[in-house]
């Protein structure tokens, strides 16, 4: 059986077709992350929101063009589209109704963020007749989530993954992979899955240290069209974008701990653009977080191992870019009111990194701690109170985390500091390390963006710096769970009429 995403390319024909009109009034387009695949195919994608302009770009670019392959995506299908154009290319119309008929297609818009793979999966071991609205409400939450249906879910997501990490990989690529990872553990720490997946994680976290041993250096260089590929570039990004910006930095939080915020998070009827950032390694919050509202590498920081300057390197920063001190904002925790002249606020929330640190049931307790209170509603309160503000609304993080295994704790000579990271070290650069090296799965990180002055030594896989044999959820590491995040945002609904 395939995903969601192989389904959505056979309807569009891509491998037979070369000039594709696509009425997608669901925005499955996006939703399912095609664009990659046809792009790879060689299809250029061309919005369709204005019937003169796109006549006029028809005339010139088109209309003798039949060998290139283009797709013209039609978002909101009550615009008029010439008859003339029509017959010229191949149509395809796909929707809640045309994709999944037997389900109430009412309820699946409402569930705004709902697993396409996931639903898809589901839907073809349905085999019983046509559900209404409390049906398919039903189905989204019992049926879909069905220990059988996860199961397969996370088997087609693995050999997905698998197939992927054996081919020449880019960030973009590792993005995907994070995405697609988050997933997976998304519905096993749920519960929904039985599937073992601990030598998938093993494969993973292999194949992505050689990776970043490799290519991390050239991160800083990439361009950020798409998003900031690293996090020191996520006011940059911002502010090319946006006049009114409000940063969301949920610390500590993973790709997988967002999908739970996401999924949990009733009635959150807001427009979700997902994207991923790199964050800076070691993963540990102080290193990180400072790149975040700095918008500089820790190499240029005074004290790069301190958070004591992050509110003053924020309004820096903005103060360099036209605004004054009293439009900028910020502030910890889940704030109820900002000063109407604000133009720019921070916001740090310290609930998942709080959560991490004293966590004794792993994963799966992450996983429940973060549901129950993303069902509290703070999160979306928060954010419909900066939306009702006018702020645009991106929510980001500084290091993900991971569950690890002690495997002791080295003597502290020449020890910098004492990280409650637990999965990285950083000693001073007359400090004899041999000892650390020798005894313990460890690896020496090569200082990429970091001060050169230092040494920096990280543990290996899923192992921690902690009571040997003891279970920890932490970071510091260089695992893809603590170093590609999240980068959303969030916006209001777009409506198509």
């Amino acid at each position: 059986m395939v995903l969601f995403g192989d389904y959505l390319l056979d309807r569009l024909a891509v491998d037979y077709e070369n000039q594709i009109l696509l009425f997608d009034e669901d925005n499955f387009f996006r939703k399912s992350g095609v664009l990659p695949a046809v792009q790879r195919k060689g299809f250029a994608v061309a919005e369709y929101t204005d019937p003169t302009e796109f006549r006029y770009f028809y005339e010139a670019k088109l209309r003798d063009r039949k060998d290139l392959k283009v797709i013209i995506h039609v978002r909101d299908t009550a615009l008029f589209v010439p008859y003339d154009i029509r017959k010229r290319f191949y149509n395809v119309t796909v929707s809640y109704v045309t994709l999944f008929p037997k389900l109430d297609a009412v309820e699946l818009r409402k569930a705004r963020h709902i697993d396409l793979d996931l639903l898809y999966v589901a839907y073809r071991n349905y085999f019983g007749g046509n559900l209404g609205a409390q049906g398919t409400r039903d189905f989204i939450e019992k049926v879909m989530f069905s220990r059988a249906n996860a199961n397969e879910f996370v088997r087609l997501l693995s050999a997905k993954i698998k197939q992927q990490i054996g081919e020449t990989l880019n960030y973009r690529d590792w993005f995907a992979i994070a995405r697609d990872w988050a997933r997976i553990r998304l519905v096993v720490d749920g519960g929904f899955a039985g599937e073992d997946i601990d030598e998938l994680a093993k494969e993973i976290n292999q194949a992505f240290k050689a990776w970043m041993l490799a290519h991390y250096h050239e991160l800083s260089a990439s361009p950020s069209v798409e998003g900031p590929v690293m996090a020191h570039k996520i006011n940059d990004y911002m502010r090319a974008r946006s006049q009114k910006i409000a940063l969301i930095l949920m610390d500590g939080m993973s790709v997988e701990n967002w999908l739970t915020i996401l999924a949990n998070t009733e009635d959150f009827a807001y427009d979700i653009e997902s994207g991923y950032c790199f964050v800076l390694v070691p993963s540990v919050t102080a290193i990180s977080r400072q790149s975040v509202f700095s918008g500089k590498l820790p190499v240029s920081h005074r004290e790069p191992f301190s958070l004591k300057n992050e509110e003053k390197q924020w309004v820096e920063f903005w103060k360099e870019n036209g605004y004054t001190e009293r439009e900028i904002y910020f502030g910890k925790g889940m704030v109820t009111e900002i000063p109407y002249q604000v133009k720019i606020a921070g916001i740090v929330i310290n609930f998942i990194d709080d959560l991490m640190h004293g966590q004794i049931q792993g994963q799966q307790g992450m996983y429940r701690d973060i549901a129950s209170w993303a069902r509290g509603g703070e999160f979306k309160r928060l954010v419909g109170s900066l939306i009702g503000q006018g702020f645009d609304v991106y929510v980001t993080s500084d290091h993900g985390n991971i569950e690890a295994l002690g495997q002791g704790k080295p003597k502290s000579e020449g020890l910098l500091t004492e990280m409650t990271s637990l999965r990285a070290r950083i000693y001073q650069d007359f400090a004899d390390t041999d000892n650390t090296e020798e005894n313990f799965q460890v690896f020496r990180y090569p200082a990429f963006y970091m001060p050169k002055e230092y040494q920096y030594i990280i543990c290996e896989e899923n192992t921690a710096f902690g009571t040997k044999g003891k279970s920890y959820v932490c970071h510091g590491g260089m695992s893809i769970e603590e170093v590609i995040v999240p980068f959303i945002r969030i916006k209001d609904v777009q409506h198509y009429e």
